[in-house]
């Protein structure tokens, strides 16, 4: 009987060894979670400024292009 009681204490303790462990990975686990959320918002606020920024460009040489254009088609008209 008693090593029933023995067997018993020490599977309490390694329970609680095991909530304790499971506990911390919890929390790490919740922490890395919102670490990749921040990253991954951080990307994203990256990525659209970098589009932005590439929209922009487009748009600068779509001007630069029609310009001639107007020019030329101008040119036409008063011809």
């Amino acid at each position: 009987m008693q090593e029933l009681s023995e067997l018993k204490k020490s599977l309490n303790v390694e329970v609680e060894q095991l909530r304790s462990e499971f506990q911390e990975l919890k929390t790490t686990l919740h922490q890395q979670q919102e670490d990749v959320t921040a990253s991954l918002r951080n990307l994203g606020d990256i990525s659209g400024e970098v589009k932005e920024a590439e929209v922009a460009k487009v748009e600068s040489k779509d001007e630069k292009v029609q310009d001639p254009l107007k020019e030329d088609i101008g040119k036409e008209i008063e011809q």
